[in-house]
């Protein structure tokens, strides 16, 4: 009795991972449900693309984390944009849940403002906050929920927390396994 519930229990635990797993890939392909986030989103892959394979490929810089702590200012400057218009075009009031998606604006405005800082102050943190792998992450998960897509609720949340690590590795193996750029190899 013990090894049919064990088993039932592993099922269980399995199949709710691979659903969290399914929703993290939906958060990937929201920009087909919104067409307008591609607004955003495309310049956001190719800034990260150029950056992680060209630019990033041992490591990210003081001056390359100041410039990368751009990116989140304009995204978060677009979402705000985003929001106002349909706000004052009457589409959305203002709840509880439009209050939280221009607090996630002001709150990615400040920490691109501050990879900045860290990065005019060459505080160490930066090689960290700073690196574009992060900031890529951290803007194309929050997109779709800005752009009302994806629903910000616990399962969002664990998805995009449980399965960071999966995309940082995913990169890490590309990243690894592409050619070095010819900078690197004249260094």
């Amino acid at each position: 009795m013990i090894f049919i519930s064990f088993g039932s229990i592993v099922l269980s635990v399995l199949f709710s991972l691979w659903s969290l797993f399914l929703h993290w890939v939906s958060i990937f392909t929201a920009p087909f449900q919104e067409p307008e986030m591609f607004w955003i989103i495309i310049p956001i892959w190719i800034n990260w693309f150029f950056t992680e394979f060209f630019i990033e490929k041992h490591g990210t810089t003081f001056g390359n984390a100041i410039g990368n702590g751009v990116i989140p200012i304009l995204a978060s400057i677009d979402w705000t944009r985003y929001l106002y218009r349909l706000f004052s075009e009457g589409i959305i009031s203002f709840t509880f849940g439009v209050f939280i998606k221009f607090l996630l604006s002001i709150l990615v405005f400040a920490y691109g403002v501050f990879v900045i800082i860290a990065g005019i102050k060459i505080k160490i943190i930066v090689f960290y906050i700073g690196r574009i792998r992060w900031i890529t992450y951290v803007l194309i998960m929050i997109t779709p929920i800005v752009y009302n897509v994806i629903k910000f609720d616990f399962q969002t949340f664990l998805a995009i927390a449980l399965f960071f690590p999966l995309y940082w590795w995913v990169i890490e193996i590309f990243d690894r396994i592409t050619p070095e750029p010819r900078v690197y190899q004249e260094e």
